[in-house]
């Protein structure tokens, strides 16, 4: 059995010989090359743009000034300005030439003239509607309220009252590699190579654009280096590069430099919550009272971003009446969506806040203080009608209680030496597998080998290993005749993608369906070759075997029997089928569960040392421990950097700030720190295959864990993500 083993990854041999082909080693003969002329203001009107004296240099075939295309939740200067400048970085020109660097140094050749209106910044200020953002829309593009029993009346008696005012600021993703796409022109047809996490997706948002201009729209996905939600969504990028090729019928490469990157790529988190807290002297949570908002920035497509915190306000905990006003306010900034985790970190950054607050406020022991809140049994169904489907959390908590007991020790002793030490604890739940559904196509080659092509996009997650595992458990066959292939249109009809922690329990368990879809095609083939009733027949160990003649066949030997005849007739009434197709969904999202635990210590220069961490998951059936604990690696030192070091910081006239590495600041090996993982499997999900994802459970449980250790060693309330120095050397 493979499923549940450390199995080292199958995909990893060419990325680290050196022989991955990203989107920046695609080179197509002919392509010209893009270069986008961005704003360097946040905004103003546009009134002209000069190009001629690019035109002129030697190497340039084309400026393209003025695109725009209507695409849904965009503003009408998408995705070129044409009249109004609504943020820097938005394009205003984009120049082809025959190389990269003559296309670059052909952007000093254009100038634009433009008259300065004022900026809208600070999303606070944005709700006042004193100055308009975005083409004279209103600022607050998006309003909503989720409500479940009575909030406010509950607030009202509770014994105490409490309020706060936190603070999620933006960040950019970071992935190792920049955006960038290639389009290879065809006459009826483009084939577009692109840095995505849904080819699929890429091309339904391309084809709604360019469907009257071109029959049919290939993606095929790059290796790419790094995403994190952030290559998912529509951006400018896509459509010019497509616009030019199209016009110009060439093929045309266009990759973000790191600025451009930093600029453009849209931006996330960006939240206030101010939130009222009610809760009985004993510590019991009564009501939660939230006005939530969201900073958009330049575009209104990523709204579900507080929807989604809005829906899971009180987390795992049995609170009975919670109210969360939403704001969705434009700013002039760059637009904003998904990272990793796409609202659930807020949420638990602020119901977990919530928790430590309230337990300071009371002095009850934190750990006491959620176990009297936290939600008994499963299936519930939170306050605002989200039916979390398996657990016990107690258990999880109860675990997680041991370490925090141990850290607290050990913390005390070295406060005792005068050190600025420590402990924070999370518990947090995760909602995830979005999107409805996952296809899969299992194909057993003529050679014996066997072909899985799933509708899911991995990008370093190791999800081909994972599924690859499941397919040669259900065949019994070694995994090393198991290849997982993806990414690519032609392949595969209709998929998603990945994102939302969704690729091993829906992808997954499409492959599985579809390998026993195909296991039953080839039964029936041997009966037909074997001269058996399938009902006398069994399958074991990768072969096909009669127990009463004693006759057995390979899964190769089936194949070649099928396959190996060019010519003659096909005699046999079995289907002559080594292929099967399965979609998998759920009528639910799933939703896993943690604690992360912290032991952090603050030095007199304010520097943040963790001293130890542990984090605790359970997702249901873990398909391969390595990957996991992989993906909270990851995402715990991402959370590290939202907790201590990354915030995208804008002027009050919306010049970028942080729009380089040297500004916008990244963990290194240097911050890094050594944690340990332990899962359970008790909170199992209704599928096939009962996984749940872990992708983003880190990135959730980080932040609220690391900012409860860092308050508690300063002695000072924290309420903003990241935290600030002035804060740690008070």
């Amino acid at each position: 059995m493979y499923v549940g083993q450390r199995v080292k990854r199958k995909e990893d041999l060419k990325l680290i010989t050196g022989t991955g082909r990203y989107i920046d080693d695609i080179e197509i003969s002919g392509n010209l090359y893009i270069a986008i002329l961005r704003s360097n203001v946040s905004h103003a009107k546009l009134k002209k743009i000069e190009y001629n004296d690019a035109l002129k240099l030697n190497g340039v075939y084309g400026v393209i000034t003025g695109l725009t295309i209507p695409v849904e939740n965009r503003p009408r200067n998408f995705p070129m300005a044409k009249d109004e400048i609504l943020y820097m970085g938005q394009p205003i020109a984009a120049v082809l030439a025959k190389d990269r660097y003559v296309a670059v140094d052909a952007l000093d050749y254009i100038s634009y003239d433009y008259e300065e209106l004022p900026a809208v910044i600070d999303p606070e200020e944005a709700i006042n509607n004193k100055v308009k953002a975005i083409e004279n829309y209103d600022n607050v593009i998006y309003k909503k309220t989720y409500s479940g029993g009575n909030a406010e009346e509950a607030y009202e008696k509770s014994d105490v009252k409490i309020e706060e005012k936190l603070v999620i600021s933006r960040v950019y993703a970071a992935p190792m590699e920049p955006r960038g796409l290639v389009v290879d022109y065809q006459q009826d047809r483009l084939t577009v190579y692109a840095s995505t996490q849904s080819p699929h997706y890429m091309r339904s948002f391309l084809l709604s654009a360019f469907g009257d201009k071109i029959n049919d729209i290939r993606v095929i996905q790059a290796d790419v280096g790094g995403a994190f939600g952030s290559k998912l969504f529509p951006y400018p990028e896509d459509y010019i590069a497509v616009f030019a090729a199209l016009t110009y019928k060439r093929p045309v490469k266009l990759i973000n430099t790191r600025r451009d990157d930093i600029l453009s790529t849209y931006h996330s988190r960006g939240q206030i919550h101010k939130v009222k807290v009610g809760a009985s002297k004993d510590g019991k949570i009564n009501s939660i009272i939230d006005d939530l908002i969201i900073d958009l920035g330049a575009a209104w497509h990523g709204t579900y971003l507080a929807d989604i915190p809005a829906t899971l306000i009180t987390g795992p905990y049995d609170i009975k009446n919670a109210k969360v006003n939403v704001f969705g306010v434009l700013t002039n900034k760059t637009p904003l969506d998904q990272y990793r985790g796409a609202g659930r970190p807020e949420a638990a950054f602020v119901y977990e806040r919530i928790m430590d607050i309230v337990a300071d406020e009371l002095k009850i022991d934190p750990i006491e203080l959620r176990r009297k809140n936290l939600i008994q049994s499963t299936p519930y169904k939170n306050v605002m009608g989200l039916t979390y489907d398996s657990g016990d959390y107690n258990a999880l908590l109860t675990k997680a209680e041991s370490y925090y007991r141990e850290m607290e020790q050990r913390a005390e002793e070295l406060r005792k030496q005068g050190r600025k030490v420590g402990v924070g604890l999370s518990f947090y739940i995760e909602q995830n597998n979005f999107g409805p559904w996952e296809s899969a196509s299992v194909r057993l080659l003529s050679n014996g080998k066997v072909e899985v092509v799933i509708g899911a996009a991995p990008h370093g997650q190791g999800t081909a290993t994972g599924i690859a595992q499941i397919v040669a458990d259900e065949l019994e066959i070694n995994i090393d005749d198991v290849e997982v292939t993806w990414g690519d249109t032609d392949k595969i009809s209709n998929a998603f993608g990945t994102y939302g922690s969704r690729s091993l329990t829906l992808a997954g368990n499409a492959a599985l369906l579809a390998t026993r879809k195909l296991k039953e095609n080839i039964m029936k083939l041997a009966a037909q070759f074997m001269k058996s009733d399938v009902e006398e027949l069994q399958y074991k160990d990768g072969k096909v075997f009669n127990p009463k003649t004693g006759k057995s066949m390979t899964l190769k030997e089936i194949a070649r029997k099928v396959t190996s005849n060019l010519g003659g007739v096909w005699r046999y009434k079995a289907e002559p089928t080594l292929e099967a197709t399965a979609s998998f969904g759920f009528d639910n999202y799933t939703f896993p569960y943690g604690s992360h635990i912290a032991m952090v210590e603050v030095t007199e220069e304010g520097v943040i040392k963790v001293l130890d961490y542990v984090a605790i998951d359970d997702i249901g059936v873990v398909v391969n421990p390595m990957l996991a604990e992989g993906q909270v690696h990851g995402g715990v030192i991402q959370g590290f950097g939202e907790t201590v070091l990354e915030q995208i910081v804008y002027d009050n006239n919306g010049n970028l700030l942080t729009s380089t590495f040297a500004d916008y600041l990244i963990p290194s090996a240097i911050e890094s720190f050594n944690m340990k993982w332990f899962y359970m499997e008790i909170g199992k999900s209704s599928a096939p295959l009962p996984a749940k994802g872990i992708g983003e459970g880190a990135t959730i449980g980080a932040p609220p864990a690391l900012i409860r250790a860092i308050e508690r060693a300063i002695g000072k309330r924290l309420t903003t993500l990241p935290i600030k120095m002035e804060e740690l050397s008070k």
